[in-house]
């Protein structure tokens, strides 16, 4: 690993800027931060390695986007899962050995974590704090790793991989749905024709539509009907959860781990009411389904999968588990799905929305996301992650690595 004192100095500076944040003396009855806070819509030639998916960014000239999102060559990138939309593909294949000719030296590039003000947060904190993040060396995380990248927020590592590990192969196969860009921007998205979804799962396939107004179908959000089913949801954000983790630089979910997740979600909707999707749809916006997922903390503490309020199941509280035991994977999902002793659960959210149709979902997300829905109605006014409805009910139809057509931040 080669860390330089650059990178150093910038990841001791993101930590001060987060340890040194206070909260608003107001505090509201939810304060809630979601690790990935939304940027705006990115275009043009990507500057960190990362493509394609919900970046949108393409990669520079004879570098291949691969499946799952870097910029690179050889194999891994420009074949099987290229993203020809975002870089070339099957044009630049081949690959060169380092060392003693038994690997292949890869570098990956992991982009700055943003993370979105809080409920609590006064208006004269920064709208984002950054924190870098040190990537760690997983066998899930070598299959598409962009090439080496100048941008200052940036962390890098470098290893040598087996020379047989150019495609990225977990234990169990996985069939994500296939890749399409298309995307409408609307303030009041029509309703899809009847040739709209895949097959008989049900949805729209991976495209992003941008969702406006307050979550009712009369504003053109999708009704319950709509959403893909979910088998077919789970399988396709496999292509996310079993590589999730290499944005912390933490183990990436082993086969096991991954299908506790699943089980975990399954049994607490079971025991809550709550609808598994909208469970797997908020896991997928806070944490893209790692188990390791880290706790962040701006006077209350967000734990796991689900970022929850001050919940009590993490695998990441400092002291990192691995193996995560299935019992507090359930324990996270619980916290985020019924709530706990300090704050609201997506239960509570649903309950506190007053609404009696699907618009109950699309607002309990705003609800988790910020606290509350914004006096307008308008589930993409407030404050925090202008953006997470629409991404929630985008997720709900089907989307995965489409790119966002979301620029409201």
């Amino acid at each position: 690993m080669h860390t330089s004192t650059t990178m150093i100095a910038a990841a001791a500076l993101a930590l001060a800027a987060l340890t040194t944040a206070v909260p608003h003396a107001g505090y509201s009855k939810h304060s809630h931060m979601h690790l990935h806070a939304r940027e705006a819509a990115p275009q043009g030639q990507s500057n960190d390695g990362q493509c394609g998916g919900d970046l949108g960014f393409t990669c520079g000239p004879n570098a291949c986007c691969s499946e799952w999102g870097y910029c690179g060559s050889g194999a891994a990138y420009c074949n099987a899962g290229c993203q020809s939309q975002y870089g070339s593909c099957s044009s630049n294949s081949s690959s060169s050995a380092v060392g003693s000719g038994t690997g292949v030296a890869t570098t990956i590039a992991f982009k700055t974590a943003a993370y979105s003000r809080p409920n609590s947060w006064s208006s004269g904190a920064s709208s984002v704090e950054s924190s870098t993040l040190s990537a760690a060396s997983t066998s899930a995380a070598t299959s598409a790793a962009p090439a080496s990248s100048s941008a200052a927020a940036t962390t890098l590592l470098t290893s040598t991989l087996p020379s047989a590990a150019t495609t990225y192969s977990p234990t169990a196969t996985y069939s994500p749905t296939a890749i399409s860009t298309s995307v409408a921007i609307t303030t009041s998205a029509p309703a899809p024709s009847s040739t709209s979804g895949s097959g008989t799962s049900g949805g729209f396939g991976d495209t992003y539509k941008v969702y406006l107004g307050d979550g009712t179908t009369a504003s053109g959000w999708p009704s319950q009907s709509e959403w893909t089913d979910w088998e077919s949801m789970w399988t396709a954000n496999m292509a996310y959860i079993s590589i999730s983790c290499t944005q912390f630089g933490e183990p990436n979910n082993s086969d096991q781990e991954s299908a506790d997740v699943k089980s975990a979600i399954e049994s607490v909707a079971s025991s809550s009411s709550i609808d598994e999707r909208f469970i797997l749809a908020i896991m997928m916006q806070e944490s893209k389904g790692c188990v390791r997922a880290p706790t962040t903390n701006y006077g209350v503490t967000n734990p796991g999968l689900m970022q929850s309020h001050d919940g009590a199941g993490s695998c990441n509280n400092g002291a990192v588990q691995n193996p995560c035991p299935s019992s507090e994977i359930t324990q996270m999902i619980t916290d985020g799905t019924t709530g706990t002793a300090a704050g609201d659960g997506l239960k509570q959210c649903m309950s506190e929305s007053k609404a009696s149709d699907v618009s109950e979902y699309y607002k309990a997300a705003r609800i988790y996301n910020s606290g509350s829905v914004a006096s307008s109605g308008n589930l993409q006014d407030g404050i925090a992650t202008h953006c997470y409805a629409s991404d929630v009910a985008n997720r709900l139809t089907g989307w995965v690595k489409a790119e966002t057509a979301c620029t409201l931040g």
